[in-house]
Formats: C-alpha cells, sequence, structure tokens
C-alpha cells in the first residue's frame, strides 16, 4: 500500500510534471496537432445536398468509419508497435493528406468509375483508420509521462489537451 498524498502534493507534482520540457513539448505537439486536424463541417452537407447522399448512406460513412478505426488500432498493435511514434505520426500524415486530397477529385466528379458513395468512403473511413492507429502511440506517450501517485489526474489532463 502506497500513502495517498494531500491534493496539494498532488497539484504540485502534477504542475512540477508539466513544467518539464519533456512533458510539455510532446502534449503541445499532440495539441497542435489535432487543432489542425479540424473535419470540415461543411463536408457532410455537400455530400446530402450536392452528391445526393441518403441519411442511410451517411450512417453506413459513419459505421464503417468506426470499423475502421477499430482496425486502425488493431493494426498499430500488429504492425506498427516497434515503429517510433515520430515515423507513425509522419507516415500517417502524409496518406492522411493523400486521402484528404481525394475530396478534391470527389468535388470534381472524377471517381475513377466508382459510385461517389465508395469513393466517399476513401476520405471519411480512412482517415479514420489513420485516426487509430495514432491512437494507440498518443496514449502510451501520456501513459509514460504520468508522475507515479497522481496517475488518473495527470492522465486525465493530458487526454484533454489531445481533445
Amino acid at each position: 500500500n502506497v500513502p495517498v498524498a494531500s491534493t496539494k502534493e498532488q497539484c504540485a507534482e502534477i504542475y512540477q510534471t508539466v513544467c518539464s520540457r519533456a512533458v510539455w513539448q510532446p502534449m503541445g505537439f499532440v495539441y497542435l496537432y489535432n487543432v489542425l486536424q479540424v473535419g470540415n463541417a461543411a463536408w457532410k452537407q455537400f455530400l446530402k445536398t450536392v452528391l445526393g447522399f441518403t441519411s442511410n448512406q451517411l450512417n453506413a460513412l459513419l459505421i464503417a468509419a468506426y470499423v475502421l478505426l477499430w482496425l486502425g488500432i488493431m493494426a498499430y498493435k500488429k504492425f506498427f508497435i516497434n515503429w517510433s511514434w515520430r515515423s507513425v505520426y509522419v507516415t500517417t500524415t502524409l496518406l492522411n493528406g493523400i486521402f484528404s486530397a481525394l475530396q478534391i477529385l470527389l468535388i470534381k466528379g472524377i471517381t475513377f468509375g466508382l459510385s461517389p458513395f465508395i469513393f466517399a468512403l476513401g476520405d471519411d473511413a480512412f482517415a479514420d483508420f489513420i485516426g487509430g492507429i495514432q491512437f494507440l502511440p498518443t496514449t502510451i506517450m501520456m501513459v509514460h509521462l504520468c508522475p507515479s501517485g497522481s496517475e488518473g489526474a495527470s492522465y486525465a489532463m493530458f487526454t484533454t489537451m489531445s481533445n
């Protein structure tokens, strides 16, 4: 049994941890990366009004995205677990850029003979697959940054940074 530190001592330890360059630098990167990855809210409206996607098709895109998010997490565990988190982020960011560029082709009507619905899976669903690959290295990094004795509060604060 480890004695529980007072709230004041835990807050001081968390503050000291956050002030460490080894903590604020990666957390700052995660924060800025997530700020720049904001999805385009108008995209769903474009799919519905311009391309005529039905509610069922939009829901199917959402379900496919969640399934691919889970598959991305599993892919990281199976194939990328030994990669550095920097390599994972660089590779997945480049892939995300490629899939995001597919939106321009869809807007121009260039779908290479595929239906717009199938083609839209390239950006919507596969972006979540890439997010799944990025999820575990970020979580593992956050867990390692937590000081012992105040893991819960530290982890909650770190995960807030990534939201």
